[in-house]
């Protein structure tokens, strides 16, 4: 599983959810088979198995599929319900409204849209009392939750062309784009999450027996669906990060061409189906760099925006305040704080 820090701030917030309604996680670990010391406050890192374990014991705890992060509950195990009716349907724009249908029945705290706009298809998220999850548990959650269903359902991974959150980030940027499939916005309006509108129609693949096997009962994974025919967009993705990795540079799209062992028109003709350019995707690639290394904080932003290939800092400031609404300064002292621990102030002893 990869998101370390997304997937330690969601343990964390479901601990504290627990905790403030009054449940003793000493009591919950030794219930679901959990270590105390695996969820310890000083632990800068949950583990995916623990967090997969204290995912499921703290919603039944709760008896809430939305963590108590709502005025009123959504009985655990709703999901699980939901996407048993999501397999019976023929594809996948049927599949989707009959879930946000059943959700408008089971709560009036979260509502779920999809809207058709041309090529563009757009899932929303909306929250009645948004104050409540201070801790942006329930939209990364979903936003995150619906392409990897749907792309499930459908047996392909469909390409995420934007994500949109209405507040500043509190992780490193690569792991948002890494759980959230795409390039995501912050500081927006809206909290929702744009693909090909396309996939809409594509044949629902999977059965009931396909449910139980390969999507609920392994282990929660932020970034990888089981599967799936993964994305141009990924695969090269991938490539890429390993040549910055190991040589300082980004390959060519004719190198790439030959790693896939095809001409770089067919590699070309596969990124427009999928509505995304070589370009863009350097683009993405030189945006995670960047942050990351202004999550480093032995490397000076000075150095940052040289090795980053702008000809003056204020390009870099420019730059990071259009991609997460600040400034590097104060991106790397978000990044530095661990916000998602200070926010959520645990310091309890889990031992007995």
């Amino acid at each position: 599983m990869g998101a370390p820090h997304l997937v330690t701030r969601y343990a964390r917030a479901m601990i504290h959810s627990a905790e403030a309604r009054g449940h003793d996680m000493a009591v919950l670990c030794a219930a679901a088979g959990i270590d105390p010391e695996a969820i310890r406050p000083d632990l800068p890192e949950i583990d995916p198995g623990t967090f997969t374990r204290l995912n499921s014991a703290i919603k039944f705890a709760l008896d809430d599929d939305f963590c108590g992060f709502t005025p009123s509950r959504c009985k655990a195990g709703s999901f699980l319900m939901v996407c048993e009716s999501m397999v019976r349907d023929d594809n996948l724009g049927e599949a989707l409204r009959r879930a946000f249908r059943l959700y408008e029945f089971m709560t009036d705290d979260v509502r779920f849209s999809l809207m058709e706009d041309g090529d563009l298809a757009t899932v929303s998220l909306t929250l009645a009392a948004p104050e409540m999850d201070s801790f942006h548990y329930l939209h990364e959650w979903w936003l995150l939750v619906w392409p990897h269903i749907s792309s499930w359902l459908i047996g392909e991974e469909i390409p995420v062309l934007r994500v949109d959150l209405p507040y500043a980030p509190s992780a490193p940027l690569n792991e948002y784009t890494e759980a959230l499939w795409g390039p995501c916005q912050f500081l927006q309006p809206a909290a929702q999450v744009q693909f090909p509108a396309r996939f809409l129609g594509r044949r629902i693949v999977r059965s009931m027996r396909d449910l139980g096997r390969d999507f609920i009962t392994r282990q929660v994974d932020l970034v990888a669906v089981a599967g799936l025919h993964r994305s141009w967009r990924t695969l090269i993705k991938i490539k890429l990060k390993e040549s910055l990795t190991k040589t300082e540079r980004l390959l060519s799209i004719e190198d790439l061409a030959l790693e896939f062992n095809m001409s770089s028109k067919t590699l070309r003709r596969r990124l427009d189906d999928e509505e995304i350019s070589f370009r863009q995707i350097k683009d993405e690639i030189r945006r995670e760099v960047v942050l990351q290394w202004l999550s480093e904080p032995d490397i000076p932003i000075g150095e940052v925006s040289l090795r980053a290939g702008f000809a003056e800092r204020n390009g870099l400031v420019r730059a990071v305040r259009s991609w997460v609404g600040l400034s590097p300064k104060e991106y790397r002292g978000r990044m530095i704080e661990n916000p998602y621990r200070a926010q959520m102030g645990v310091s309890r002893d889990y031992r007995h």
